[in-house]
């Protein structure tokens, strides 16, 4: 549902997080309810800082009952700036944590002050738990940018398909204890903690094994998405990848899926540049021939044209 828009970014809010409301107000957990939020809303608001500052457009940010999430028009491939955007997120809340309690040292005991306490604790584990290597979590979009620049993109579908497993395992574990401890406790807030664990570990293991499939091609709907954010006035930033001219269209959709607008250097044996496709030639190619035709013969054909 969405609740507001700044500028071209809609602010969305589950159906679910309102549902909350009354149950926290039932068992007096409302500040419990807004320190989560909050915090949440603070760690993805990192996440599209850094994103903006290195040029790609937001479209949403959703907050849901367990997490708050962060959609880009197009997202970055692997590498430095995934890195930077992926690790904005845990950087700030264990940056509010350590603010908080600071706070909380300071004025905690003569004010009477219980809620930093409560935010510094929340968000340093939500900045800890978030630098898991596993993917969906921010830990594992840093391993997998680490991953990928480390083998020049080689092992980048092996290692995303090991962290979504990862994740997926790590979702089921936490969904176990969940399980176990509805099963001990029968009542009360304790019950709602128990339950909170099993959707959590749930949600965790669903979206690791969405994220294993959508990364082990290339992102096609973000890419088909393209023309109407052009056509809306959203702009998208260029991204330059290099590739041998005996690499085929589906190498080079590889090499920059999840990017912005992508342009290939298609270069020869001794590094010379023999000409460039663009991001709508290599589509056009891949819904023609499948995927298969050499960078080096479409550079030909093209001269051919000319």
């Amino acid at each position: 549902m969405t609740v507001a828009l700044i500028g071209k970014t809609e602010l969305r809010c589950s159906v679910f997080v309102l549902l909350l409301l009354p149950a926290a107000v039932i068992f007096n957990r409302l500040d419990t309810l807004l320190i989560a939020a909050s915090s949440l809303v603070a760690h993805e608001s990192a996440h599209i800082i850094m994103a903006h500052r290195l040029g790609y457009a937001v479209e949403a940010m959703e907050l849901r009952p367990f997490g708050c999430i962060a959609r880009l028009a197009g997202s970055p491939a692997p590498g430095p700036e995934a890195a930077a955007i992926a690790a904005a997120g845990p950087l700030a809340s264990l940056l509010l944590s350590l603010c908080s309690a600071g706070l909380a040292y300071l004025f905690g005991d003569t004010a009477g002050l219980t809620a930093p306490g409560d935010f510094a604790f929340f968000n340093l584990t939500l900045g800890l738990v978030n630098l898991l290597p596993v993917l969906p979590l921010d830990g594992g979009r840093l391993a997998l940018s680490a991953v990928s620049r480390a083998s020049g993109g080689k092992s980048r579908r092996r290692a995303s398909l090991l962290f979504s497993i990862g994740g997926a395992a790590a979702g089921l574990a936490v969904a176990a204890i969940g399980v176990f401890a509805v099963i001990e406790k029968s009542s009360g807030m304790e019950l709602v903690r128990a339950v909170s664990l099993v959707i959590t570990g749930a949600f965790i293991a669903v979206s690791a094994a969405r994220e294993g499939k959508a990364r082990t091609v290339p992102d096609i709907r973000s890419r088909l998405g393209a023309p109407a954010r052009l056509r809306r006035g959203s702009g998208m930033r260029v991204h330059f990848a290099a590739l041998h001219k005996k690499s085929t269209v589906r190498d080079a959709l590889m090499a920059v899926s999840g990017t912005g607008y992508a342009v290939v250097l298609v270069v020869d044996d001794d590094m010379r540049t023999l000409g460039t496709v663009d991001e709508g030639a290599l589509m056009n190619e891949a819904v023609r021939g499948g995927g298969g035709a050499r960078l080096g013969d479409i550079v030909d054909n093209y001269k051919r044209l000319k």
